[in-house]
């Protein structure tokens, strides 16, 4: 009965969350996207630039938002239109879903601890807080920015790497800031500065790929507007995600101690 309150709850609060983002996504990021598409040269378009969540979420995701933006001659992709914007939305939407079963479970075992208050609406939306700082502050703001398309990156592989080992340290981090007794609370704030220790992989040389003075003043003006757009994004989605899978977990997941 618990698992499958958790997976309807999960299903439910993933579909709501990750279809409003869809949408403010589609009406605030994505022409952001489709403007920094059209200076795309050749040499760009076969290489992999961050930008953003779900054309992926393999860095913060979301559609067009956290992840990794990759074109090349043989790559299948949706066609422009209609068909680009369903898939992306239902790829936010899975995104939301999946997010939402991790939290969700992850809220079930803490009501479970005796000494720590159950989770709430609002408690939830500061879950939302963190994970937000834990998939898209701490890798973005300190290491990996999202970029559009036509920036140059290093290669994929680091990125997703440093990517994977920020995300981790820093959850383990706050888990031990909020969990763990006092004495050991200074270890929470040690996990979440490794990865900036190491320093995010960066290119040789950070620029864009096309050269032309007209379209590297217009691709900075637009990765200016899409790293603040995108972190609007993430912060409604993450808060939304917490605060409506802490509603869940208060009047439909109950598990036995």
């Amino acid at each position: 009965m618990a698992f499958r309150n958790i997976l309807l709850s999960a299903i439910v609060v993933g579909i709501f969350s990750g279809l409003l983002y869809g949408l403010f996504q589609h009406f605030q990021i994505s022409p952001i996207i489709y403007a920094a598409e059209a200076y795309e040269v050749e040499e760009a378009v076969e290489s992999s630039a961050v930008h953003g969540h779900a054309e992926t979420t393999g860095h913060h995701g979301h559609a067009e938002t956290t992840g990794h933006h990759e074109h090349n001659e043989e790559a299948w992709g949706p066609e422009d239109g209609a068909e680009r914007i369903g898939y992306t939305i239902g790829a936010d939407i899975a995104i939301g879903i999946a997010y939402a079963l991790f939290m969700i479970s992850l809220m079930a075992l803490h009501n479970l601890k005796a000494n720590k208050p159950k989770l709430t609406m609002l408690t939830g939306a500061a879950w939302g807080i963190a994970s937000m700082l834990i998939f898209f502050a701490a890798p973005a703001m300190f290491g990996l920015h999202p970029e559009v398309p036509g920036t140059e990156a290093a290669p994929l592989e680091n990125r997703q790497g440093w990517w994977t080992l920020c995300v981790t340290l820093t959850a383990a981090g706050i888990a031990v800031l909020y969990y763990a007794p006092l004495k050991f609370k200074l270890g929470g704030l040690i996990l979440a500065t490794i990865p900036h220790m190491i320093g995010a992989p960066m290119p040789e040389h950070h620029a864009f790929a096309n050269t032309d003075p007209q379209a590297i003043e217009a691709l900075t003006q637009l990765t200016t507007q899409f790293y603040l757009l995108t972190a609007v994004g993430m912060g409604l989605f993450f808060v939304l995600l917490g605060a409506l899978s802490g509603l869940a977990v208060q009047r439909f997941v109950k598990l036995d101690a």
